[in-house]
């Protein structure tokens, strides 16, 4: 078998490798609720660069006559579109995430269950520490009714199941207050 028929059939394996790959990676942003960041861009890149390279590779060591030539570009438009497009697809997934994970009062008072994706920005852009009880209340709307991690000088909010790709238990806010009602401390729990 020559050279040129080899550098094809890895190519062809590694594009159905890549819509394998791609496939996994919308199915990983979506479950786990992925947004963007350094690591998951790298991750997105890192095999559209490798398809590129063994695209430019079998252009290399394929016979290159005038019909194959013509050939070749086609192909080379076409894998190179398609796997683009899958990258496109899964940063505008995270790109989304990224958006829906915005914390406002208005997305965490209407939806309970999705606050768990809301929490980090919460806690990244509101100082919750030295806040009085009324400002959180404010901010959060009434803490959830449960005995989960409850104290005499706490509040426990529900954020919905926990992130990751096995979701057993449920993820909790549980902010401490002192004898002023200031707030002076907070955790993320899980039950």
């Amino acid at each position: 078998m020559s050279v040129s028929k080899i550098v094809n059939y890895a190519l062809y394996s590694f594009v159905l490798l890549y819509a394998l790959i791609y496939f996994i990676y919308i199915f990983f942003i979506n479950f786990v609720h992925a947004s963007i960041s350094f690591m998951s861009i790298a991750a997105l890149l890192l095999p559209f660069i490798l398809l590129l390279f063994l695209q430019w590779i079998s252009w290399k060591y394929t016979n290159t006559n005038k019909h194959n030539k013509r050939k070749l570009k086609i192909r080379f438009i076409v894998i190179s579109s398609l796997g683009f497009a899958l990258l496109v697809f899964c940063v505008v997934m995270l790109g989304v995430n990224e958006s829906e994970s915005r914390f406002t009062t208005e997305r965490w008072l209407n939806d309970d269950r999705r606050r768990v994706y809301l929490v980090d920005d919460l806690i990244n852009e509101h100082e919750l520490i030295g806040m009085a009880k009324d400002e959180v209340f404010t901010l959060l709307g009434s803490p959830t009714e449960t005995e989960y991690f409850k104290e005499e000088d706490n509040v426990v909010y529900y954020l919905g199941d926990e992130r990751g790709i096995i979701r057993i238990d449920s993820e909790w806010l549980v902010i401490w207050f002192d004898g002023s009602d200031i707030a002076m401390k907070h955790e993320l729990r899980t039950d």
